[in-house]
């Protein structure tokens, strides 16, 4: 079945690219986000760039993650082994770029200071591109993210969409996006007469999925990439299902680098486009069940 994509917001805008072969045409980078003053759709590599000395003569280019966020990223024997869509897309942008990729675990909320500060030359993670974080650092996106409902397995409240959430106890993350989404559902619900949402807050997100295995939440709002993941994994997915296939606050994720640093992102960049335009990114995501998370590709005529 092919899942639907809403967003329920309006500050996303995917831009646009084309298969290299295509002549006659502007080839556009995809994924970068709108902000209220409008995103800049800038003309997407058709050829890499090398990365710079600093960086090439090491052989190593540094990328900082939690490493905890499957199955974007994740670590598995112990911690002897990383796996996940952001381990293969940085595999691969190190192969085009020459060099080995090296991770280093920081947790979420470090990853934007280690980066401005020059603890290493990347980020990536789950670090959704936002105009505040735009003004940080830069983005080279690679995908989207996006927000679905996680429930017991059987689905006892019958949870198809967030519309289905009214009246019921709703687990977020706190500091999370998912809580602009409780809050206009809980909204909408009161506006058609019905009871709001219970909106539950928690520190970390293997506490909201517990409250959601326990019964006391009816649902966890969470990650569409991870909350899919844990639906299908063997040891989790006698527990939970997804609660329904529609995913929400559809946004652009990407690898982030110091804005003192631009030529490590041109470079990264580079090779993130010619992999959206061959096909690589999208068999990547083919591979981890989320190609409905790709960012948009199409191609304007040149005027």
């Amino acid at each position: 079945m092919r899942r639907k994509l809403f967003t329920v917001t309006a500050s996303v805008s995917l831009c646009l690219t084309a298969t290299l072969a295509l002549s006659g045409c502007v080839i556009l980078r995809p994924g970068v986000s709108a902000n209220e003053q409008g995103a800049v759709q800038g003309e997407a590599h058709t050829r890499i760039v090398e990365l710079p000395a600093s960086v090439k003569d090491k052989g190593v280019m540094v990328i900082g993650s939690q490493l905890a966020s499957p199955p974007l990223i994740f670590q598995q024997d112990g911690g002897k082994q990383i796996e996940g869509i952001n381990k293969d897309i940085a595999d691969e942008v190190g192969k085009r770029l020459g060099v080995k990729v090296e991770w280093k675990q920081f947790p979420f909320a470090g990853l934007i200071p280690a980066v401005q500060s020059g603890q290493m030359d990347g980020g990536m993670d789950l670090i959704g591109d936002t105009e505040q974080r735009r003004a940080a650092v830069d983005f080279a996106n690679y995908m989207n993210q996006a927000t679905s409902p996680l429930v017991r397995r059987g689905n006892p409240h019958h949870i198809e969409s967030a519309a289905d959430l009214c009246g019921l106890p709703v687990a977020i993350v706190r500091g999370g996006v998912q809580l602009e989404l409780a809050e206009q559902t809980s909204k909408d619900c009161v506006e058609q007469g019905k009871k709001p949402v219970e909106i539950n807050q928690y520190g970390a997100p293997g506490d909201a999925r517990l409250s959601v295995q326990a019964g006391r939440e009816a649902a966890f709002l969470g990650n569409t990439p991870v909350m899919r993941y844990i639906s299908e994994q063997k040891a989790t997915s006698s527990i939970f299902e997804m609660g329904g296939e529609a995913t929400y606050q559809l946004q652009p994720i990407g690898i982030i680098t110091a804005k003192g640093n631009r030529e490590v992102h041109e470079s990264i960049q580079s090779a993130l486009d010619l992999m959206q335009a061959d096909g690589t990114i999208a068999g990547i995501l083919k591979e981890w069940n989320t190609e409905d998370l790709a960012l948009d590709t199409e191609s304007k005529e040149a005027k």
